[in-house]
C-alpha cells in the first residue's frame, strides 16, 4: 500500500476507534483494560478487512461472527443474531452516509470487491467492539441484551457523524469515488436472464451480489461451522409450525452465519412460506397443513441449498400442486377432499427429512385429488351444461351466418345494404342455421334473399337493367319483411330498418348516382344475460366481420387454470376453467368461492382478450417468491 494510502487508513482506523471509545465510556463503562479490549477487537476487524494485518479477505469476514463461530449455548447463539441484527439496523439507519465514505475507502485500498457492508467501518465493526467490551466486563445475558438497546441510538449518532467526517477528510485528501465495477461475463448473463429463469438463477444471482462463492467459508474450521448449523437447525426444531412470528424473528441474523449460498436459500423458503401466507384466495383449511412445512424447509434448506432451485424440485412441485388443486377446489368440496390432502401435507411435516421419498407420498395424494377434479367439475357443470349447449347451438349458427354474409358481400355492395345485412338479416339467416340440419330449406331460401339484395343497387344502371329490377324488388322487399317478422320484430322497427334501402332502390329507379357512403362495420359488443336457470352466459349475438383470433395461450390452457373476465358490467369474475360445450365453441368457467357458473364464446374470449379485460393463468409460486424478494419485502409480513 502507497504510504499516502497507509497513513490515510491509519487515520481512519484512529478516528473510528476515538468514536468508539467515546460512545463505551457515555455508556457508563470507565474500566480502561475493558475499554482496551473493546477498542482491540474492532481494530482487529478494522485490519483484517483493510488487509493491515493477516487480511483474509470478504469471504473470511463476511459476517461480524466468522471468526467466532464456536457457539457454546444457546444463549450465545441468541445474542449473535440479536447482534448482527443491531448492526443491520444501524447500517440501515447510516446507508447513505456509510456508502459515500466507503466509495472513497476501497479507492485508498485498491480493491474492488467490497460491498458497503464489509466495509471496515461499517456498523459490524462497532458490533464486534460491543461484544468484546461485554465479554471483558463478565455482563449477564439479561444485561447484554440490555446493552444492546442502550446502545443503538448513541452508535447511530456517532457513526453518522464519523462517517460524514472521513468523507470530508478523504475528499481533501484528494481521494475520489470508484466508477460502478464491471460484471463478469458470467455474472451479467445470470443478471440478465434471471427474470425468466427459476429460483435457482435467482439464487446464485444473489450470492453473486454478495460478492462471495458459496462455497465454504475460509479459515473456519469446518467442524465448528456444522456445529453451528446443528445448533440453528435445533432453534428451528423447537419453534411451533406454523409459527411465523418467531420463524421470521432473525432468519435475516441467522443468514450472516452462513455461506451466501445457504443464506440466500433460506431468503428463498421464507419467501415461499410468507407468499402462501399471504395469499387470501388459498382456502383456510390449507394455511396450517402448509404452514407446517415452513419450518422442516428451513432445517432441509440449511443442509440442501438448491431445494427449491426449479420446479422439478419434490418439495416445490408439491407446494405448487397443492396450490393449484386449493385455487380450483369448489368451495362446496372443501370439506371432502381437502383433508386428505391436508392429512398427507401434516404427514410430511412430521417426517424425519423433506426428502424425495417423503415428498413423493403426499405428491401422489395431491395428483390423485388433481386427476379428480375432472370429475368433480363435471358435478358440478351437470345442469349448466346443458344450457350452454343450447346456447351455443345458438352461437354456431351466428356463426355460420356471418360467415355466409361475410363471403357474398362484395367490395362495391352499397354501404347501405351492407348493414342491413349485417345488423338485421345475419339474425334471419342464424335462425335459420339453427333447424339446418333438419330442413334446409329456409336456410337456402334467405341466403338467396341476401344474394339478391348484394345486387340490388349496382352503381351504374341502363334502362333495361333498371326495368329489371322494378319488377323484382316487390318480392325481395317482401321476403325481407317476412323474414324480419319472423324474428319477432315489430311493423315499426321492421320499416325504419328497412327505409334507406326503399330510399337507396328509388335511387337506382331515377338512374340517380348513388352517393358515396363510407361503411361502418355493425360490431356489437359482447353481452351478458343470466338465464332462468343461474348460467351466465357472454356472447356476441350480432355480426362480426372478421372472426377475431383466440388468444393463444388458450391452447395450453387446461383444466383448473385461472380464467379472469372483467364483465360488461364492470365486476371482475374470478374463476376457473372448468369445461366447454359439445362443439368446443364455448368455455365454461367456475368460480370456485360460491359455485357460479359462465359460459363464454370464443368470439367473445377473442374480442376481451383484445380489450385487456381477459387475464389467462396466475404466476406460479416461485414467481411471486422471486418477486418478493427482488422487491425486498421478505420477512416484512
Amino acid at each position: 500500500m502507497p504510504p499516502t494510502a497507509t497513513s490515510l487508513v491509519a487515520e481512519c482506523r484512529r478516528h473510528l476507534l476515538h468514536k468508539l471509545d467515546t460512545v463505551f465510556r457515555d455508556l457508563g463503562f470507565r474500566d480502561d483494560a475493558w475499554l482496551a479490549r473493546a477498542r482491540e477487537a474492532a481494530g482487529q476487524r478494522y485490519d483484517e478487512l483493510t488487509g493491515v494485518s493477516d487480511r483474509r479477505g470478504f469471504d473470511a469476514v463476511r459476517s461480524l461472527t466468522a471468526s467466532r463461530i464456536s457457539l457454546i449455548d444457546e444463549a450465545d447463539l441468541s445474542y449473535t443474531i440479536d447482534l448482527s441484527d443491531l448492526a443491520r439496523r444501524l447500517r440501515e439507519a447510516c446507508g447513505p452516509q456509510l456508502l459515500r465514505v466507503h466509495q472513497r475507502l476501497v479507492t485508498v485500498l485498491q480493491q474492488s470487491d467490497l460491498e458497503p457492508e464489509m466495509s471496515p467501518l461499517a456498523p459490524e465493526t462497532a458490533c464486534e467492539a460491543l461484544r468484546a467490551l461485554a465479554e471483558a466486563a463478565d455482563l449477564r445475558a439479561d444485561t447484554r441484551e440490555q446493552l444492546l438497546d442502550q446502545a443503538e441510538a448513541p452508535l447511530r449518532q456517532a457513526l453518522n457523524g464519523l462517517y460524514t467526517e472521513l468523507d470530508a477528510l478523504l475528499a481533501a485528501a484528494g481521494v475520489t469515488s470508484p466508477t460502478g465495477r464491471q460484471k463478469t461475463p458470467s455474472a451479467q448473463t445470470r443478471s440478465a436472464s434471471v427474470a425468466g429463469s427459476g429460483l435457482g438463477a435467482l439464487r446464485h444471482h444473489l450470492a453473486d451480489q454478495s460478492g462471495a462463492s458459496a462455497a465454504a467459508t475460509p479459515g473456519v474450521d469446518p467442524g465448528r461451522l456444522g456445529e453451528a448449523h446443528e445448533r440453528l437447525e435445533a432453534r428451528l426444531a423447537s419453534t411451533a409450525p406454523g409459527d411465523a412470528t418467531a420463524l421470521r424473528l432473525g432468519l435475516r441474523e441467522i443468514a450472516g452465519l452462513l455461506t451466501p449460498d445457504r443464506a440466500v436459500a433460506i431468503d428463498i423458503v421464507d419467501a415461499l412460506f410468507e407468499v402462501i401466507a399471504d395469499d387470501s384466495t388459498l382456502p383456510a383449511s390449507l394455511r396450517q397443513p402448509l404452514a407446517a412445512l415452513h419450518t422442516p424447509a428451513l432445517r432441509r434448506a440449511l443442509r440442501e441449498p438448491d431445494l427449491v432451485d426449479d420446479a422439478s424440485r419434490p418439495l416445490l412441485r408439491l407446494l405448487e400442486s397443492t396450490l393449484r388443486l386449493g385455487y380450483a377446489l369448489p368451495a362446496s368440496r372443501h370439506d371432502t377432499v381437502l383433508p386428505r390432502l391436508g392429512g398427507a401435507l401434516e404427514e410430511l411435516a412430521g417426517a424425519a427429512n423433506l426428502d424425495a421419498a417423503h415428498c413423493g407420498q403426499a405428491q401422489a395424494t395431491a395428483d390423485l385429488l388433481l386427476a379428480e377434479l375432472t370429475n368433480l367439475f363435471a358435478e358440478q357443470l351437470a345442469a349448466p351444461a346443458v344450457v350452454a349447449a343450447r346456447a351455443e347451438r345458438k352461437e354456431i349458427a351466428l356463426q355460420s351466418a356471418s360467415n355466409a354474409i361475410n363471403a357474398m358481400v362484395l367490395p362495391d355492395t352499397h354501404p347501405v345494404l351492407v348493414t342491413l345485412l349485417e345488423r338485421y338479416w345475419v339474425q334471419a339467416l342464424a335462425q335459420a342455421a339453427q333447424h339446418r340440419e333438419r330442413d334446409d330449406r329456409q336456410w337456402r331460401e334467405r341466403l338467396d334473399t341476401a344474394r339478391r339484395l348484394v345486387h340490388s343497387a349496382p352503381g351504374q344502371t341502363d334502362a333495361a337493367e333498371r326495368v329489371a329490377l322494378l319488377k323484382s324488388l316487390p318480392a325481395l322487399v317482401g321476403e325481407l319483411r317476412s323474414g324480419l317478422t319472423q324474428l319477432g320484430l315489430d311493423e315499426d322497427t321492421i320499416t325504419r330498418a328497412l327505409a334507406p334501402c326503399m330510399e337507396l332502390h328509388s335511387a337506382v329507379m331515377r338512374g340517380a348516382s348513388l352517393p358515396p357512403l363510407r361503411h361502418t362495420p355493425v360490431q356489437r359488443p359482447a353481452t351478458l344475460r343470466t338465464t332462468p336457470e343461474g348460467l351466465m352466459l357472454l356472447q356476441h349475438h350480432g355480426h362480426i366481420s372478421r372472426t377475431p383470433d383466440l388468444p393463444a395461450a388458450w391452447s395450453a390452457c387446461a383444466e383448473g387454470e385461472r380464467v379472469a373476465l372483467t364483465l360488461p358490467d364492470g365486476s371482475v369474475f374470478d374463476g376457473v376453467l372448468a369445461g366447454r360445450t359439445p362443439r368446443g365453441q364455448m368455455r365454461l368457467l367456475l368460480a370456485p368461492a360460491d359455485g357460479r357458473v359462465l359460459a363464454v364464446s370464443l368470439r367473445a374470449l377473442a374480442t376481451l382478450d383484445a380489450a385487456n379485460r381477459l387475464s389467462l393463468g396466475r404466476p406460479s409460486l416461485s414467481q411471486r417468491a422471486a418477486e418478493r424478494l427482488r422487491t425486498g419485502q421478505t420477512g416484512t409480513a
